[in-house]
């Protein structure tokens, strides 16, 4: 047995690290700063191949895998986790659509979503939002969604629609449909280059492909279930890639700062504390391609996603934290960075603490 990546998947972290470290880096603190999503990195990544990573070629993706997609998530946190986030809510809408959508929905909506063209993100549900029947089938929404992933500056919104039969649906709204609004986003403690706030729909239409009629395969739980691993991977990845920036900027710092006339690396407090953060970032890494490797291959990944994410989440943490007081005073401080790993860290716990059933529960008339 053989523990190493293929050489593919070490040439795209080659690739993406370099792209992070010369375009990511540059201007990280502004966007942080003024909580900033900046479109023109997403269009490089869709130049890279990087915005339908596991989605077939023939609909504009790279035929890749989700181990591949897994990577990418991680290089890209280990910079910016909000780029990160951003790539991932978008690959998970569109995964959604290449995994369920009907092949008319396909031809028109997921080419623009993989080539990176457009970008999308799935709307989760809520009590307010409503829907009435005004065709077979279309309906009219009303309501609102009070935290959806890139609102307002998505291009396409994707759900899925419950009616009351229990068929399922899967519904795309274009962000400049009539009636579609957003309010003004609020101030976030972490991951606040990737925008998120209410929706509003006031009288938008909406078409509805059927993605589960009545007792047929796939079964809603199924599709849900694959949403769900979708976006836990997304997190475990990222949350991975934040631990290993956060180690690398602890790692470096102890190497510069002496005390005592050596460096403070060489102090055993600290040594030990370096090493058990290595250990935590390799294992949650470890967790990741583990999960990932097992959805590719068909087997039951969802356990291993789930636990990929609790331990990745858990750890990067746990790691800004330590890579914080190594800095001592100065990891409180903006100018040197660090402090931003921890909010992502805590960002990225709050959001995925968040109960999505991946649904528009809507009420059909």
């Amino acid at each position: 047995m053989r523990f190493q990546l293929d050489e593919e998947y070490e040439l795209t972290r080659a690739a993406v690290r370099d792209f992070a470290e010369s375009e990511l880096a540059r201007g990280a603190v502004e966007r942080d700063e003024l909580e900033r999503f900046d479109r023109r990195l997403f269009d490089d990544m869709a130049e890279m191949g990087l915005t339908g990573i596991p989605i077939a070629e023939e609909w504009g993706g790279a035929g890749s895998d989700i181990l591949a997609y897994s990577i990418v998530l991680e290089e890209l946190a280990r910079v910016c986790a909000s780029t990160s986030a951003v790539l991932g809510a978008h690959t998970t809408a569109a995964w959604v659509l290449a995994k369920h959508g009907s092949e008319h929905l396909r031809e028109t909506n997921l080419m623009p979503l993989t080539t990176g063209k457009r970008l999308g993100t799935i709307a989760y549900s809520h009590p307010t939002l409503r829907g009435k029947r005004t065709a077979a089938d279309t309906y009219n929404l009303v309501g609102s969604i009070p935290s959806v992933e890139l609102a307002g500056i998505a291009d396409d919104y994707i759900g899925l629609i419950r009616h009351r039969s229990g068929e399922l649906s899967l519904s795309i709204l274009s962000g400049d449909s009539p009636g579609l609004t957003c309010e003004p986003r609020k101030s976030k403690l972490g991951l606040r280059g990737m925008p998120s706030a209410e929706l509003r729909f006031q009288s938008v239409d909406c078409y509805l492909f059927n993605v589960v009629k009545g007792n047929k395969e796939p079964s809603a739980e199924d599709v849900f279930n694959g949403i769900n691993v979708m976006r836990d991977l997304s997190a475990a990845a990222q949350a991975t890639g934040i631990a290993q920036g956060a180690l690398d900027a602890a790692l470096a710092y102890a190497k510069e700062r002496t005390q005592f006339g050596k460096p403070i690396g060489r102090q055993q407090g600290i040594a030990f504390k370096l090493a058990d953060m290595a250990a935590n970032v390799e294992a949650s890494r470890w967790l990741v391609y583990d999960a990932a490797w097992s959805v590719d291959r068909g087997l039951s990944g969802s356990s291993k996603a789930a636990m990929a994410k609790l331990y990745g989440i858990r750890h990067a943490v746990a790691t800004a934290i330590e890579a914080v007081q190594i800095f001592g005073g100065y990891g409180y401080m903006r100018e040197y960075l660090v402090e931003r790993y921890l909010r992502d860290a805590k960002g990225l716990e709050a959001a995925s603490a968040q109960s999505y059933p991946a649904i528009l529960s809507l009420e059909s008339e």
